[in-house]
């Protein structure tokens, strides 16, 4: 979809974004173990049950509370090297991480936060099973930031620090599996304020305060290191929680097809309304459609499960009406009923009349259960096919979510798809899942010994100045050779630093074409390529000799310049003396040809064009 095409003003679309970096420190956020996360067998495996526990103030949280309703047990990898017994919840923490706390800091004052005076951890209930103990530790650090992004203010809600979640293995019906590696690595939290009107301004933001982490030098890089929650919510809808958005690119289509989904749920429940709508109880329907063909229901009633129906009186045509253009991914409130059912109780989903007959369901078993929930002309129905307690609990939950949508549209968290959509994840949790930590004491903030970095921008506006082209800039300034490209600039005053640049970030793809992989490309060593640029310099090794030279490196593990090194004056001359003796009818161009694919490596190409100048007069 063209996003020009959409009035994300007349919807009131108001975007925020929270982003998730985990920060390059030695050890964990409140423990002694490394920071390395691993993925092999584990030493130890633990199995755990957890369960929601009031809060501060008194209360349940609605979040917490539904994850205890799934039922579900949690098995933990641990292993002896990266976890202890901290990580598995068997003594208390040790205190908050000093280095990450200053990285944390010094975020803060980039973002032009204001610190607060005394940092309080925080435990925030979580019994997903992404914590062993059941909760999040987080601390505000700072807070009232303001950035500007492209000439617009954006505000900075808040800067945080807390731990790692563990890392998802396995998910299954009633059991998940985590590693506890990563359990505990120190992140910062950026939460901005929800002052961004486009899409493309989510992700121009989330861009920038990325640039920003990454200025610090202190931050982990690779996939998984950084992840971005989006805040979405317009005029008519509700505040909805996007999780998981690890990519930027991704970040203006769910933004878009989140204001759709809203708007479209907005325009359904303001339909219903006018229908005066309601929902009906459930009917067993598993004897209507026992000679049914089709496969959803008879892979459930050979089973002895249920098929449960309910009447959605004044819903027809808008469980299926769809919220995005043709051509678009599939958004409508009938995928929103399946979702609830899915998440709640685990069935495989809903059928709803408005795609019937379909599935195997004729037209004449769908009059029969029309007749049976006793639907009339505007009437909509549902089904659940699934084992008797597990239909039940998926169809009360579905039934709920039809409710939700005659008042309008729900606040919720909501799960970040790879095609843009969302899936609902939980309920929004609230205040009453925060409470003190009381295993480590209040923490002074200490501000004294903090520098400040230039920012990524900055340098690259510098390297621009040096003559790369302004994507080559930012390409070498987001890279991992940015520090080597500025020493390598310095100490090679011959060459040119745009050559430099691009040389830094393609030869590891011209390597692949040497038959190097990707992974023998990254270990080439800072050393290895400074050795190289420094032959080159100093008219050593030629510049076509560099990827060639590097590939030997690779595969051999040894940088060996002795085997690409460039001829001298004399054997160059007579090289090109017989080149052109050979060659006398060419063209200079066509000889100039012949040379360089002789002796490409062997000699600084301006200088085989100059000695053919001169021997060609």
């Amino acid at each position: 979809m063209n996003q020009a095409a959409v009035d994300y003003k007349s919807l009131g679309l108001k975007a925020g974004i929270e982003i998730h970096q985990q920060l390059d420190t030695k050890e964990k956020l409140f423990c002694s173990c490394p920071t390395t996360v691993r993925d092999d067998k584990a030493d130890v495996v633990v199995k755990r049950r957890l369960r929601a526990a009031a809060g501060e103030t008194g209360e349940m949280d609605v979040a917490a509370a539904y994850e205890q309703l799934r039922g579900k047990h949690f098995v933990y990898n641990a292993y002896g090297d990266t976890t202890c017994d901290v990580e598995l919840d068997e003594e208390p923490i040790h205190g908050l991480n000093s280095e990450a706390l200053q990285i944390a800091l010094q975020v803060a004052l980039l973002l032009k936060a204001k610190p607060v005076d005394r940092i309080q951890v925080m435990r925030k209930t979580v019994v997903d099973g992404s914590n062993t103990s059941g909760f999040q530790r987080t601390a505000l650090v700072a807070m009232n930031g303001k950035i500007a992004v492209d000439g617009r203010a954006v505000g900075i809600s808040s800067v945080c620090v807390e731990e790692e979640s563990a890392k998802i293995v396995e998910r299954a019906a009633d059991c998940d599996v985590y590693n506890l590696s990563r359990l505990g690595i120190p992140l910062v939290e950026v939460a901005t304020a929800a002052d961004m009107k486009t899409p493309e301004q989510v992700k121009e933001v989330a861009e920038y305060i990325g640039m920003v982490l990454r200025s610090t030098g202190k931050v982990k890089r690779g996939l998984g290191t950084i992840r971005q929650d989006v805040n979405v919510s317009i005029r008519e809808g509700a505040r909805v929680e996007i999780k998981g958005a690890q990519e930027l690119r991704l970040i203006p289509k769910l933004v878009e097809y989140e204001a759709l989904r809203q708007k479209g749920l907005a325009e359904v429940a303001a339909e219903l309304r006018n229908r005066k709508a309601s929902v009906g109880k459930t009917v067993d329907v598993t004897k209507a459609l026992e000679n049914c063909a089709s496969d959803v229901i008879l892979s459930v009633t050979v089973k002895g499960g249920a098929v449960l129906a309910a009447k959605l009186a004044g819903f027809k045509g808008l469980v299926g009406k769809h919220f995005l253009p043709e051509g678009h991914p599939v958004v409508r409130l009938g995928k929103e009923l399946s979702g609830y059912a899915r998440a709640y109780a685990g069935v495989g989903g809903v059928v709803h009349s408005d795609e019937l007959p379909k599935y195997g369901i004729t037209a004449e078993y769908v009059e029969e259960i029309n007749h049976k929930l006793g639907c009339g002309s505007n009437d909509a129905f549902i089904i659940v096919a699934a084992e008797k307690g597990t239909a039940e609990s998926g169809m009360s939950a579905a039934l709920d979510r039809a409710r939700q949508a005659i008042k309008g549209v729900p606040s919720e968290v909501r799960k970040a798809n790879d095609d843009g959509t969302t899936t609902f994840l939980r309920p929004m949790p609230g205040s009453a899942r925060m409470y003190p930590e009381t295993d480590v004491p209040l923490v002074a903030p200490q501000l004294g010994g903090i520098t400040l970095p230039r920012l990524l921008i900055e340098k690259a506006a510098d390297y621009q100045k040096l003559g790369l082209s302004p994507d080559l800039a930012k390409s070498i300034v987001r890279s991992e050779y940015a520090e080597l490209f500025e020493g390598l600039v310095s100490k090679c005053p011959s060459l040119n630093p745009a050559y430099i640049a691009d040389t830094l970030m393609s030869f590891a793809k011209e390597m692949a074409i040497l038959g190097v992989s990707a992974e023998a490309a990254a270990a080439v060593s800072d050393d290895s390529l400074r050795q190289v640029f420094a032959a080159v310099n100093s008219g050593k090794l030629a510049k076509e000799s560099v990827v060639a030279a590097l590939a030997d490196a690779a595969k051999t593990g040894k940088l060996d310049l002795s085997r690409h090194g460039i001829m001298s004056d004399a054997e160059l001359e007579k090289e090109l003396k017989a080149i052109v003796a050979a060659n006398k009818s060419l063209p200079f161009n066509a000889l100039v040809g012949k040379a360089m694919e002789r002796l490409r490596g062997k000699a600084p190409g301006q200088k085989i064009v100059e000695k053919l100048k001169t021997m060609t007069k």
